[in-house]
Protein backbone atom coordinates (compact mmCIF):
# COMPACT_ATOMS: atom_id res chain seq x y z
CA UNK A 1 0.00 0.00 0.00
CA UNK A 2 1.37 3.16 -0.81
CA UNK A 3 2.25 5.80 2.12
CA UNK A 4 -0.21 8.12 1.41
CA UNK A 5 -3.07 5.95 1.51
CA UNK A 6 -1.75 4.00 5.13
CA UNK A 7 -4.82 4.34 7.76
CA UNK A 8 -5.02 5.38 10.64
CA UNK A 9 -5.01 2.61 12.06
CA UNK A 10 -1.91 1.07 11.42
CA UNK A 11 1.18 1.01 13.64
CA UNK A 12 4.13 3.58 12.52
CA UNK A 13 7.63 4.75 14.14
CA UNK A 14 7.66 7.81 16.13
CA UNK A 15 10.89 9.18 15.75
CA UNK A 16 12.54 11.74 18.16
CA UNK A 17 14.59 13.76 16.55
CA UNK A 18 16.56 15.78 19.87
CA UNK A 19 17.23 12.41 21.34
CA UNK A 20 16.90 10.23 18.43
CA UNK A 21 14.80 7.58 19.66
CA UNK A 22 12.67 5.30 18.19
CA UNK A 23 9.31 4.43 19.87
CA UNK A 24 6.27 2.35 17.94
CA UNK A 25 2.76 3.71 18.13
CA UNK A 26 1.07 0.72 17.88
CA UNK A 27 -2.75 0.69 16.51
CA UNK A 28 -5.52 1.82 19.17
CA UNK A 29 -2.63 3.65 20.88
CA UNK A 30 -1.95 7.52 20.88
CA UNK A 31 1.19 9.26 20.61
CA UNK A 32 1.02 11.15 23.89
CA UNK A 33 0.67 7.55 25.63
CA UNK A 34 3.30 6.34 24.20
CA UNK A 35 5.52 8.84 25.09
CA UNK A 36 4.65 8.94 28.96
CA UNK A 37 5.47 5.71 28.55
CA UNK A 38 8.72 6.22 27.18
CA UNK A 39 9.64 8.77 29.77
CA UNK A 40 9.11 11.62 27.52
CA UNK A 41 7.42 14.57 29.04
CA UNK A 42 4.41 15.92 27.39
CA UNK A 43 1.56 18.00 28.52
CA UNK A 44 -2.04 16.88 27.89
CA UNK A 45 -5.19 18.29 29.51
CA UNK A 46 -8.40 17.42 27.32
CA UNK A 47 -6.56 14.77 25.43
CA UNK A 48 -9.46 15.21 22.72
CA UNK A 49 -7.19 18.12 20.42
CA UNK A 50 -9.39 20.62 21.79
CA UNK A 51 -6.94 22.78 24.13
CA UNK A 52 -4.18 22.89 22.38
CA UNK A 53 -1.98 21.77 25.94
CA UNK A 54 -0.21 18.81 23.97
CA UNK A 55 0.75 20.89 20.40
CA UNK A 56 4.45 19.62 18.57
CA UNK A 57 6.22 20.62 16.40
CA UNK A 58 6.59 17.99 13.41
CA UNK A 59 9.71 17.93 11.38
CA UNK A 60 9.24 14.93 8.48
CA UNK A 61 6.40 12.00 7.71
CA UNK A 62 2.90 12.95 7.16
CA UNK A 63 0.57 13.57 9.95
CA UNK A 64 -3.34 12.80 10.34
CA UNK A 65 -4.75 15.15 11.78
CA UNK A 66 -7.71 14.70 14.48
CA UNK A 67 -7.40 17.88 16.53
CA UNK A 68 -10.11 20.86 16.29
CA UNK A 69 -7.57 23.58 17.94
CA UNK A 70 -5.09 24.11 14.96
CA UNK A 71 -5.69 26.39 11.80
CA UNK A 72 -4.57 24.89 8.23
CA UNK A 73 -1.74 26.66 8.47
CA UNK A 74 -0.59 25.65 11.86
CA UNK A 75 -1.08 21.92 10.60
CA UNK A 76 1.51 22.81 8.54
CA UNK A 77 4.57 22.27 11.34
CA UNK A 78 2.36 21.46 14.45
CA UNK A 79 0.04 18.67 15.52
CA UNK A 80 -1.73 17.31 18.48
CA UNK A 81 0.31 14.38 19.90
CA UNK A 82 -3.07 13.15 21.95
CA UNK A 83 -5.17 12.50 19.15
CA UNK A 84 -2.61 12.56 15.68
CA UNK A 85 -1.93 9.86 13.72
CA UNK A 86 0.50 9.57 11.05
CA UNK A 87 -0.05 8.42 7.45
CA UNK A 88 3.34 7.45 6.46
CA UNK A 89 5.50 4.81 8.18
CA UNK A 90 7.45 7.35 10.31
CA UNK A 91 7.22 10.54 12.10
CA UNK A 92 9.64 12.46 13.69
CA UNK A 93 8.56 15.04 16.12
CA UNK A 94 10.77 18.07 17.29
CA UNK A 95 11.70 16.20 20.77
Amino acid sequence: MPLNETTALEAFTLVLARSQRELVVASGENMADVLHLAGVAVDTVCEQGVCGTCVTRWLDGDPEHHDSCLSEDERRTHLTVCCARSRSERLTLDL
